[in-house]
This record gives structure tokens, C-alpha cells and sequence, in this order.
């Protein structure tokens, strides 16, 4: 009900932007650079920056009517914004990251380019001209000057701070890297990533590669459980039409894994913890070896097999240090499942995303079944609610994932994005403590706290706050739309305007977003969910809310439909999904 209630909002907001009124200034947010698997050409951005920043050139940046009756003469260039022509454009085109769109009786008499955008001539319009339109949002952001120019990959949070160097002999190109996990965690601390990198390009369609890091862990274990240097070595060889289309690989590694993805990305949950103490994943250390093999049909589309054999561990939480809330208790990290467990894994990945940071078009797809045994599991109590006492030794499950999302632009302004999640037991025994799911978060259903339903019987006390379903399920939506002003306003220092594009707080978008999610126990018995069937949709969790997206940062605040939950603010350092 929530869901469709804001697809109706939707596609109002479709209908007011689509309509025509005088001439219109509306600014679009900065994009981030292209990179996913439709990126744009390098020398076709420089093609589109060159022809707008021409001095000749009649520059607009916004959207803009051109009312019938006018005219121009001579080059146009648009930056972030449609331009609606009802009048007569003699002259080439370039409409950059917007649309250009030939209302009946408009008249375009030249060369036409758009890029992260379309071209629409409607009825009893017409362009006289070459035209191409290629739908990748350009990566360039605009300079003080009113200029524009290429946007260098920003490296994710977890990047900034690495140092690398490379060198070629031969065909074998080597680089020596000192960087962080990119994350930081209650276990670890701030992990340190060393060792070299060897790749070796072939002259018959096969590239092979080998990496070989070792992990420093600063955080001290007092319990000497976890050792405090890991390590992961691991080699890769492709084949194929342009060197994508087969390849295996295998890696030998010991390592701190996390038991769930889910709430937040690595990234994000690593600045969680290291700013606010508040760690939203759980670990354990793997130590094995694994293989694998994959084929990619086409740059969207890549299925994987692997089969890994690893002693799975259980690690106690350090105290490492954090910016605020520093005097307070870490959360304990629980105990998982201990044992050798032999894993077979089958993925499908698909991704037509415009771009992988900002999407704004496109599918991304992921779901996969693994299916493990063990001949020496030590499954840990839990409540018998949860899971009946299993006895030390053979142990054999199988869990299913699935992520799917979609991303859809109504106009320059405004954007829907729906995703569906799941994941939990499709077979054999009940699943293992580190492999189990819970829901609520910032997240998934931010109306909600952390792991609010985790399945945890009445009464069961755990500080450790551990995720005990079976299975989850959940949909969100959000609808985005472009404010009317910049946040912050626009900062005319050139030092300060570098920062502001390096953190991506250029423009801002309104957040209206609905969830939607149930978490259970599956099987039969009081309190669960027979495996065959899915809970009612009346005993599903929803929240709606509102927030501000500012280039990635964002402000939230949602409201659980129950009426006994209060709101819940949260702070994103990276947008939803």
C-alpha cells in the first residue's frame, strides 16, 4: 500500500516537471564520474566540454525553455538541464548530462550531441542535422569560473588513504601497495593491506594476475584468539574476446570475514564504527582456500562457480579507539558456528547501471545459492525457539540471496529507484549463527533500530544483539527530486570548491522513500513460517520518510506505520542503494 501510494506521488512529480511555462533555471545535482560498464569515451567527454566551454558558445546551466516565436543563432551548449525548444535554433547542439526536447512547431537546424540524456522531437517539431544521444552521464562538474571539466575518479571513503607505485619489465607489470581494508571494525581496528601485485599481459587473448598481501591488525586480541597478522594470496587468469569473457582463479587466505552485507557496505559501516562506535556487522576469522570460475556472455552479465574449504572461527571484539563515544562498551562480537566447512557457490551478477555510484538507469542483479557441509561443526546454544540443540559434527545447510534493483529517471529532476532483498535457509539443517539474517537498521528499514527484528524470543537476553532468522525478505522505494538550491551554496574559492567536489557536497536532492520488510523463523511450529510459504503482507514492518541526499551525504527521517514507534533520524555517508 505505501509503495504504490508513492508511485502515485511519482508520477505526479512526472507531470508537473513535464509541463511547459516560461523560460526555466533549474539546476540538476552534480554526477558522479562514469564507470560502470556503459561508460562514455574519454574523447567524446572532451568533444562535449570543449564545444560548452567554447567561448562562442551560447551557455546555459539548468534547464531552459525556448519560447515560440524566438530565435538563436550560433553554437548552444546546455550543462545539467532540458532545454524545450518551442521556437528556432540555427546552430549546433550539446546538451550534457539533460535533454533536448523539440516541442510541435520548435525547429533545430544543426548538429545535434547529448549525452547522459535524449533526444525527443515530438509531433510537428524538426531537427535539420546529424544527431547522436548516448545515455551515460558525462563525469564532469562545474568550475568557478562557470567552465567545465573532466571529474577524476573520487576514490571511495575507504581509499583515500593508500600509497601505491608500479613498474613494468617485459609484459609484467608490478605494483607494490600499502593501503587500508578499506573499513574499520571493532575486531581489527583500521586493518593495513601490504604486498605487491603481478600482471602479466598475454599476446594471445590471456591475461593472468597475482596478488600476494599481508593484513596487519593494530587492535590487540587479549584473549590471543586471532593472530595479528593475516594474509590473502590469490591469482586470476582471463580469456576470451577482449580478455572478459572466460576466466578462473583461486586464492589461499586467512582473514576477518563479516557474517551479513547487510545494512550498510563495508565502507559506510567502517566509518560507522570508527566516528560513532557503532559497528552494524559482525566477524568472524576464515582461514582456507578456494576456487573458482566465471563466464561474461557480455559486459552486463557475469556467472560464477566456486568452491572454497576454510576453518571458520570465532574472534572476540577489541576495544579500538573512536572519534566520539569513545568511553563507551563495543557491542560484543557473538560467537558463530566453530568448524571446517566446504562451500559450493553458484552467482549470477547483472549490471546495465549508467554508472555505479549514482545510477540513474539500468538493473543491477545479484543472486546466488551456496550450500556448505561440515564433518566437525560446534554449533553454539540458542534459544530452542530459535533452533533445537545439534548435537557436534556432520552439519550441511543451504542458503539463497538475492539483491535486485532498478533505477529509472522520470526527467533531468527526478529519479525512481526500487530494489527488492532476500536471503536466508532454502535446505538441510538449520542455518549456522553466522549465516543467519535479521532486519532493521539505516538501511533497509531505517524506521526501525538496529536488528529490531532479529527473531529473538521474549525474555532472551543478548547484549551481542545477534541476527537469529531464518529467512528475510524486504522492497524499498524511494522517489528522488532535485531542490531548487545548492547545499551548500556555491563556494567561489578554488581550494575550497576542489574540497567540496573531492567530498561530492555540490547540489541536493529531496529523499521521499517507503520500506517494507518481515524477517521470520521458518518450519513448523508455533511462532514460524512453513518453508514453502512467505509471511502475510499484513505481518510485514513498513516505515515511510523523508530526507536530503547532498551528493552522498544524506539526512533522514522515518516513521515505523505502527503507531507505538517513535521517528528515527539517521546520517548516511553514502546514498541508500
Amino acid at each position: 500500500m505505501v509503495i504504490w501510494a508513492l508511485l502515485a506521488v511519482t508520477t505526479g512529480i512526472g507531470r508537473l516537471h513535464g509541463q511547459d511555462t516560461a523560460i526555466v533555471i533549474r539546476p540538476v545535482p552534480s554526477e558522479a564520474d562514469t564507470v560502470g560498464p556503459t561508460a562514455l569515451p574519454i574523447e567524446l567527454v572532451r568533444q562535449v566540454i570543449a564545444r560548452y566551454n567554447d567561448s562562442t558558445a551560447i551557455r546555459f546551466n539548468g534547464s531552459v525553455n525556448l519560447p515560440a516565436g524566438s530565435r538563436l543563432e550560433g553554437q548552444v551548449a546546455v550543462f545539467r538541464g532540458t532545454i524545450r525548444v518551442f521556437g528556432r535554433v540555427d546552430g549546433p547542439v550539446t546538451v550534457i548530462n539533460g535533454d533536448l526536447v523539440i516541442a510541435a512547431g520548435g525547429i533545430v537546424v544543426g548538429p545535434v550531441i547529448v549525452v547522459g540524456g535524449r533526444v525527443d522531437v515530438r509531433r510537428g517539431g524538426t531537427l535539420r542535422g546529424e544527431q547522436a544521444s548516448y545515455d551515460p552521464l558525462a563525469p564532469v562538474f562545474r568550475l568557478p569560473t562557470g567552465l567545465l571539466a573532466i571529474r577524476d575518479r573520487i576514490k571511495p571513503l575507504g581509499e583515500l588513504a593508500s600509497a601505491t607505485t608500479s613498474f613494468r619489465t617485459g609484459r609484467v607489470n608490478t605494483t607494490l601497495s600499502l593501503a587500508t581494508g578499506r573499513t574499520y571494525n571493532r575486531v581489527e581496528g583500521l586493518p593495513i593491506l601490504f604486498g605487491p601485485s603481478f600482471t602479466v599481459v598475454g599476446t594471445t587473448n590471456v591475461d593472468a594476475r597475482l596478488d600476494l598481501k599481508g593484513i596487519f591488525r593494530p587492535a590487540t586480541d587479549e584473549t590471543k584468539l586471532r593472530g595479528a597478522i593475516g594474509f590473502v594470496a590469490s591469482t586470476e587468469w582471463t580469456g576470451g574476446e577482449h580478455r572478459h569473457w572466460i576466466g578462473f582463479g583461486g586464492r589461499g587466505y586467512r582473514q576477518i570475514g563479516a557474517t551479513d552485507e547487510q545494512p550498510l557496505a563495508k565502507g559506510e559501516a567502517g566509518w560507522a564504527a570508527f566516528l560513532l562506535q557503532r559497528d552494524y556487522r559482525d566477524y568472524f576469522e576464515t582461514r582456507g582456500l578456494e576456487g573458482y570460475g566465471f563466464v561474461e556472455p557480455s559486459r552486463t552479465l557475469r556467472l560464477t562457480a566456486s568452491y572454497r574449504s576454510d576453518l571458520e572461527r570465532s574472534v572476540p571484539a577489541s576495544d579500538p579507539i573512536s572519534i566520539f563515544r569513545n568511553g563507551e562498551t563495543w557491542r560484543p562480537n557473538p560467537l558463530i558456528d566453530d568448524g571446517h566447512f566446504r562451500s559450493l557457490r553458484v552467482s549470477l551478477d547483472y549490471d546495465s547501471r549508467n554508472e555505479r555510484e549514482r545510477p540513474t538507469a539500468g538493473w543491477l542483479i545479484h543472486a546466488d545459492v551456496e550450500q556448505s557441509r561440515s564433518e566437525d561443526a560446534s554449533p553454539v546454544g540458542l534459544p530452542v525457539e530459535v533452533r533445537p540443540p545439534i548435537a557436534p559434527g556432520r552439519y550441511q545447510f543451504s542458503k539463497a540471496r538475492l539483491d535486485l534493483r532498478r533505477y529509472a529517471r522520470l526527467n533531468p529532476a527526478a529519479r525512481v529507484n526500487i530494489r527488492i532483498v532476500g536471503a536466508g535457509w532454502v535446505g538441510g539443517d538449520p542455518l549456522p549463527v553466522q549465516r543467519r539474517v535479521a532486519l532493521g537498521g539505516p538501511d533497509i528499514l531505517p524506521g526501525y533500530g538496529f536488528r529490531d527484528l532479529n527473531c529473538a524470543p521474549v525474555g532472551f537476553d543478548d547484549n551481542a544483539n545477534t541476527a537469529l532468522c531464518d529467512r528475510m525478505l524486504a522492497a524499498q522505494l524511494e522517489i528522488r527530486t532535485d531542490l531548487p538550491v545548492s547545499l551548500p551554496f556555491r563556494i567561489r574559492n578554488e581550494n575550497l570548491a576542489t574540497l567540496q567536489q573531492i567530498l561530492r557536497i555540490e547540489r541536493a536532492e529531496l529523499v521521499l522513500m517507503a520500506n517494507t520488510g518481515k524477517a521470520w523463523l521458518s518450519g513448523n511450529g508455533p511462532g514460524r513460517v512453513p518453508n514453502n510459504r512467505i509471511p502475510k503482507f499484513s505481518e510485514w514492518s513498513n516505515d515511510i520518510g523523508v530526507g536530503i541526499d547532498a551528493g552522498g551525504i544524506g539526512f533522514y527521517v522515518a516513521k515505523p506505520l505502527a503507531s507505538d514507534r517513535p521517528l528515527r533520524f539517521s546520517f548516511r555517508l553514502m546514498r541508500r542503494f
